[in-house]
């Protein structure tokens, strides 16, 4: 029952996303056809503390495939033959140097990538390959749980690229780490992070969030309660926030989507 539910959900989705399309004329933006958002000029309109912190040389081409692990999947590929790619301090971007209506860009978050390599033929240019957790709503068939993607560098510049992203990489996974350990958030940057020591819960003592006054009113869990009695409780909104609908319909297209994927990775 749950299943048909998030389907139908799903399917429901789908056709108001459709019908918004017809309505709307035009879209400034590169949101509607591409897995990158584009300004009008084309330029990469990044995300919230976001940073691109490395440019590939020109004629980098992009092949995107099955992975050989996964042999009953069904056939997907896209190509490009020149593009650039970019590294930020939270994804690798290709933006294709003749984008069509059927490929405009690709991104796939840094620590979605596991197992890359550099490779060099005889005859042909050095490539770069890894394999990669496709992302919720990234144009990616939702029965394929993981893609191969191999950046092709025909004017040079692997080894940089290669030096760039796993420094980037292992500095996420830093700044995940500490995050996960001390609730800390970090901006990761080309500057030196502070050393990561795991916590020990025995020897130190919880400390009060930063934010947080032990001495007003509503900080402790029940201690101050008095202060609040009395007061009329706050009236709830009359109507949803605004964008309400459509946040919960695509949180229920991308939870579709996730549990394809979980399916298709465990058969």
């Amino acid at each position: 029952m749950a299943d048909q539910f998030l389907a139908e959900q799903h399917a429901w989705t789908l056709r108001q996303a459709q019908a918004q399309a017809e309505d709307t004329e035009s879209d400034s933006s590169d949101e509607a056809d591409s897995w990158v958002m584009l300004s009008q000029d084309g330029d990469i309109v990044p995300l919230q503390n976001e940073r691109i912190l490395h440019t590939s040389r020109p004629r980098v081409g992009l092949d995107i495939s099955v992975p050989r692990e996964l042999p009953n999947a069904a056939p997907f590929s896209v190509k490009s033959d020149s593009g650039t790619a970019y590294i930020t301090n939270r994804r690798v971007i290709y933006l294709p140097a003749r984008p069509t209506e059927q490929f405009k860009s690709f991104f796939a978050p840094i620590l979605n990538f596991e197992d890359t390599y550099v490779h060099s033929s005889w005859i042909g240019p050095w490539s770069w390959t890894g394999v990669v957790k496709p992302v919720t709503g990234g144009g990616i068939p939702v029965d394929l749980p993981r893609i191969e993607v191999r950046l092709i560098f025909k004017d040079g510049g692997h080894s940089d690229w290669q030096s760039k992203f796993e420094l980037l990489k292992e500095r996420l996974q830093h700044a995940r780490d500490l995050e996960r350990e001390t609730g800390q958030s970090l901006i990761v940057t080309d500057e030196e992070l502070p050393p990561y020591e795991p916590g020990d819960s025995s020897s130190n003592p919880p400390q009060q969030p930063a934010n947080m006054d032990v001495g007003s009113p509503g900080a402790g869990s029940g201690g101050n309660s008095s202060s609040r009695e009395g007061q009329p409780p706050q009236p709830g909104p009359d109507e949803p926030p605004p964008d309400y609908v459509e946040a919960q319909s695509q949180a229920i297209g991308m939870r579709f989507e996730e549990q394809m994927r979980e399916e298709a990775e465990r058969q």
